[in-house]
């Protein structure tokens, strides 16, 4: 997963913050400037009065619209950058899971119709035959694969909890699983009442109830921690491909030292200043982390050509436990 995508999620999200910010900031200033005998602020503050219970429905209906869009724009993202990732780990076709094979065949050929039918304008880059050509590869040049990913992106307009849910599934994720395991997402309900009140908005319907700007930070709050939970749940998986098919646990370790330096002894392979370490916890979690130093027989090296086996100290950051396992990239020599 790209850790730019994230990075734009939150500052997305904190765009729409100092957006609430400004517009709290602009009621602060009719109230304080309210008997101010200037013709501007006079006439700044007649506007605002007359056009309260507008501006309050305008504000509430493009920070809902605006904090929907970004729910369903990134995990449209991260989904496709997962997909489209695959290839770069598992180099045949045939070796990927069943679950994502089988739901690749049948949400390419659901997209294919959905083209032809040409109702839905985010599909206009998409040509038809590519899609089936693309298809037809998968299954008949299984090491030359290149996916539909834009057939996992789920329809938009209705991203409620449990439709985002089902949407991972044929990535071969449990999503519902996983956020359950963070004990953080007691309130799905805010994802469903934001798609609710976005589409009463999109279809025209009469809203009622307004939240005030300082209502929204619950919904945000969460926002954030769901957007986040979505991103490494995608990540995990991105890392559990790598041990199956790219990593090699590391079988000899030999000791962890300030939870910083691991020392092993390894066969066969090679290690150079700046390939990744990746690390199982206690709790399944995974975590890549990057080889800033490496020594053999006291001396710093930037590789080394494991053929003679000897102790390997390399420094990894931060984090180390030594009852966590560890896996390194398989480098044949």
């Amino acid at each position: 997963m790209q850790q730019t995508s994230l990075n734009a999620f939150l500052q997305d999200i904190k765009d729409i913050q100092e957006y609430i910010k400004h517009l709290e900031l602009i009621n602060q200033i009719e109230k304080d400037t309210k008997y101010f005998k200037s013709e501007t602020l006079s006439n700044f503050n007649k506007h605002l009065s007359n056009f309260h219970t507008k501006k309050k429905l305008f504000e509430y209906k493009a920070i809902t619209i605006s904090l929907y869009g970004i729910l369903e724009k990134y995990i449209s993202i991260w989904i496709k950058e997962h997909i489209d990732n695959l290839k770069n780990i598992v180099d045949n076709y045939n070796d990927l899971p069943e679950k994502i094979t089988q739901s690749h065949f049948d949400l390419s050929i659901k997209l294919i119709r959905t083209v032809s039918e040409k109702r839905y304008a985010k599909y206009n880059h998409l040509e038809k035959t590519e899609l089936l050509k693309n298809l037809n590869i998968c299954l008949e040049q299984p090491r030359n694969y290149k996916f539909n990913s834009d057939a996992f992106i789920p329809n938009s307009g209705n991203l409620k909890h449990r439709t985002i849910v089902e949407s991972f599934k044929p990535l071969n994720i449990t999503l519902s699983d996983i956020l359950n395991k963070e004990n953080e997402f007691p309130n799905f309900h805010l994802i469903d009442d934001l798609v609710t009140r976005r589409n009463d908005i999109a279809h025209g319907t009469t809203i009622d109830d307004i939240l005030a700007l300082s209502e929204f930070d619950t919904f945000i709050d969460f926002l954030k921690k769901y957007g986040e939970a979505i991103f490494k749940a995608l990540d995990m998986k991105d890392i559990e491909y790598e041990i199956m098919h790219l990593y090699s646990k590391i079988e000899h370790v030999i000791d962890v030292y300030n939870n910083t330096i691991l020392v092993f002894t390894i066969e066969n392979n090679k290690i150079q200043i700046g390939d990744y370490i990746i690390l199982k916890t206690n709790n399944g979690n995974f975590y890549k982390k990057k080889i800033l130093s490496i020594e053999v027989d006291n001396t710093p090296i930037s590789e080394y050509n494991t053929s003679d086996k000897k102790d390997i100290r390399i420094n990894l950051g931060s984090g180390l436990r030594k009852n966590q396992i560890f896996y390194i990239k398989k480098r044949g020599l």
